[in-house]
This record gives C-alpha cells, structure tokens and sequence, in this order.
C-alpha cells in the first residue's frame, strides 16, 4: 500500500457534533483567560497537549501513516522559529503568501543567532502520544529570509545562510530527540527560482550532520515548473510537490531521480470540496505506475489549517482510501 503523510498543520477550532451545533473550543478559551491574569502558562501547555492528542489521534482514526502534532503550538510557519532567534524583532502583519491569513514579518535587527530548540519540546510530546511516525517540520532558511525585512546584513546571500546556521542547529536537536523524519518547508522557493543556488547552499548547511532516514523538501502553494530538474539536485530524499496549485508538476514527474522519492500532494488544503476518489485516484495509480510503493507517498496539497475540522478528517479519510485502492 502507498504511505500517507500530512504537510503538517491542522485546523485547531473543533467540530460541531452535528449541523449548526457547536462544541467549546478549550484552547481559544485558555488564552484569553491568561490573557486577564485567570490562567496560567502551564495551564497554556495542558490545553495545547490535549488538542495535540486529538489531532493526532484524528489522523490516526483516518489511517494516516507518519502524523505530525498538527502545529497546534504556532500560529504560523514562520513566527515560532524567528521570535526565537537573537537578532530577530517582529513587526505588523502581512498577508501568509495567497492564503487569507496572516502572519507577523520578522526583522533582522542584528546577528542571527540560535537560542535554543524552538520544537523540539513539542515533538517529544507528539511522539509519546502517538502509535504512528511523527514528522519534525520546519520552516527552510530562504522562505523566512524572503517573509522577513533585512535591516542588518544587507546582503539576502548573508542572511539566508545565518538563518541556515541555526535551523543546522534545531534539526540537530530533533534528530538528537529521536526524529527520524524532519519536513523542511520551502514554499518562497517557487517565486524565486534566481535563489535555487543559495537555497542549495542552505540546505545543505542545515543537513550536513544530519543521519536521518529521510529529509523531505517540501514546496506547495504553486508549481515547481521554473526550477526544473535543478530542484531534484537539492539534498532531500523526498519532495513534496504540489499538484493542486501547481498541476503543471506533473511536467516534473520524469525528472526526478530514481534515488529520490517523491510526497505527492494530491488532495486540495485549501477547498472544502471532496475530491473524487475515481478521478485522484487514476492520477495517483499513475504516479504508482512510475514510482511503486517504496518511492511514492500521498499528501494532501498544504498544511490543513485553511479548513474546517471535519473537512480536514474527511479529506485524510478520501486520501487513505486513495492510497489503498491504488496500491491494489
């Protein structure tokens, strides 16, 4: 059977129990109460930890394969990471790529330098709770230097790989933590294919002492079509190519080396709307076909926080299904 994986965030709101009813949603409760002086930090963690469980524990029920902890802790890719950096101030609001969220911009005000894990904390939780794989991600060197404003380095070159140095040292840790599976995200790639070079020179820096198993490259939110074969030569085992946004990925298909696999985002983050298991899965069945089982995983094409609950739960029961049909 083809494995299944999820991009990595999940909407965090509940279900209702049923058409126009409604459930509390303990963690929006939580921060406001600590907000007014009424709650705790630690009361923050507890409620975190539970909803973690539950996204995890949804994923599980629809037959995901390698889960992650939903990124229930961030309010976005970028934040948690730069906020923790020294040389790193946030400022106003900006619109998160095409999406109708938004997400504090980062100014580099001095040297980056590492602090301390950011996630690390947060995978050890996912990984006690869950029976399945918990896949490590994190934001790529080039997509936060390309969301922040440069105020100290004055050279993007300089600045992509000072952030470079210290995700080195957060995938580290992860792997040091036990994660055999570490996402590095890169959606800012697809816009700026004059950067595929220095992205290389990035990655490679936050990788080299790395020994996992797998290092997957992940890019969503368009079409990989402009950086060509150049992509399949960054060092990632695995790349996730969104075929939603970006259906002119399927031009890239051939390209891919035979050592490298492919994570194929084949279902729609960003819509409400079910896809056909029928019309997904003879696309996947030829993916199958020039992949097989041990190069191929499904995804759905994003992170699933652009939808409801229940919407992101149906979308990972139609891709289980997927995979299963196609792999007989």
């Amino acid at each position: 059977m083809i494995n299944t994986t999820v991009v990595g965030s999940y909407p965090k709101p509940p279900s209702g129990k049923k058409p126009g009813a409604s459930i509390p949603f303990e963690l929006r409760r939580v921060l406001r109460s600590l907000e007014k002086g009424e709650a705790s930090v630690e009361d923050l963690h507890q409620a975190q930890d539970r909803l973690v469980t539950e996204v995890i524990s949804e994923q599980e029920e629809a037959g995901v394969d390698v889960v992650t902890d939903g990124h229930v802790r961030w309010d976005d890719l970028v934040t948690p990471f730069a906020s923790h950096m020294a040389g790193i101030e946030l400022s106003g609001l900006l619109r998160y790529f095409d999406n109708n969220v938004y997400y504090r911009r980062p100014v580099c005000v001095g040297p980056v330098e590492w602090r301390g894990p950011v996630s690390v904390d947060a995978w050890r939780y996912a990984d006690s709770v869950a029976t399945k794989p918990v896949k490590a991600v994190i934001p790529g060197p080039l997509t936060i230097a390309r969301l922040s404003l440069d105020d100290h380095y004055s050279s993007h070159e300089k600045f992509v790989l000072a952030l470079a140095r210290v995700l080195a040292q957060e995938a580290f840790e992860l792997e040091a933590a036990g994660a055999r599976i570490i996402q590095i995200d890169e959606p800012a790639l697809l816009d700026a294919p004059e950067d595929l070079p220095l992205a290389r020179r990035a990655l490679g820096a936050v990788v080299a002492e790395l020994k996992l198993p797998q290092v997957v490259l992940a890019t969503y939110f368009s079409d990989a079509k402009r950086l060509g074969a150049d992509l399949f030569d960054m060092p990632a085992d695995v790349f996730h190519l969104d075929f939603v946004s970006g259906p002119e990925n399927e031009e890239l298909i051939s390209l891919i080396p035979p050592e490298s696999k492919l994570q194929a985002g084949v279902l729609d983050s960003r819509n409400t709307l079910l896809e056909s298991t029928s019309d997904v899965g003879a696309f996947v069945h030829r993916l199958f076909e020039e992949f097989g089982a041990d190069r191929l995983s499904l995804a759905p094409s994003a992170g699933l926080e652009f939808l409801p609950r229940d919407k992101a739960r149906s979308k990972l029961e139609r891709l289980t299904q997927i995979a299963r049909r196609a792999g007989e």
